[in-house]
């Protein structure tokens, strides 16, 4: 079962926007970028728990989540909000943003429902983009067991993993290849000198 997140308006302009960020610079840059971008409604919030209650009080359009964020952190914020039970809260698009762009937490990200993942030093021509292609409906959610994760990911994760491990092959193909080559030309040289 496929589900769009929620009615989205399609102008950055008409939706909220929730933001989870400790650090209280990154806070006012944040909001600074998603002004100029004419969202009006921006909410901040310092930790995820208070994030957490206002998200239930007042559900957002969009949520941007700095993954490292305390009390609990984004693998476990996403893994609580994507729960069925949180429906229709666990719909809302979800942006993770890392400090460090680390590939097993990109990929922990995606895998958990993320619906997109930037890496800071973050740019406002990057959170625009990420905005508009949200609200464009281009990663729909489904229904996995308890909770609801992007539908497809999975399966391209799985296609990555596996042209990885064709790349691994192919790399120690290589090194052989490399390593019989120089040794034929070192046993071609020794004759030469003989």
């Amino acid at each position: 079962m496929s589900h769009e997140s929620q009615e989205k308006p399609k102008e950055a302009k008409d939706i909220s926007v929730l933001v989870i960020e400790p650090n209280s610079e990154m806070q006012r840059l944040l909001r600074g970028i998603l002004a100029s971008c004419a969202i009006r409604d921006i909410r901040v919030h310092n930790n995820s728990e208070r994030a957490a209650n206002s998200i239930l009080s007042h559900p957002p359009d969009l949520i941007l989540l700095e993954w490292e964020v305390k009390p609990f952190d984004g693998a476990a914020f996403l893994k609580m909000i994507r729960n069925k039970n949180m429906y229709p809260v666990c719909l809302v698009p979800i942006i993770i943003m890392l400090s460090e762009a680390r590939q097993c937490w990109v990929e922990k990200a995606i895998k958990l429902g993320a619906h997109a993942v930037i890496a800071k030093p973050i740019s406002p021509a990057a959170i625009l983009a990420r905005i508009k292609w949200i609200l464009a409906g281009h990663r729909q959610l489904r229904l996995e067991g308890n909770c609801y994760v992007i539908e497809g990911t999975k399966e391209r994760l799985a296609v990555e993993e596996d042209r990885q491990k064709q790349m691994d092959n192919a790399r120690e193909y290589q090194a052989s290849q490399f390593a019989e080559m120089m040794s034929i030309q070192s046993d071609i040289d020794k004759l030469l000198q003989g």
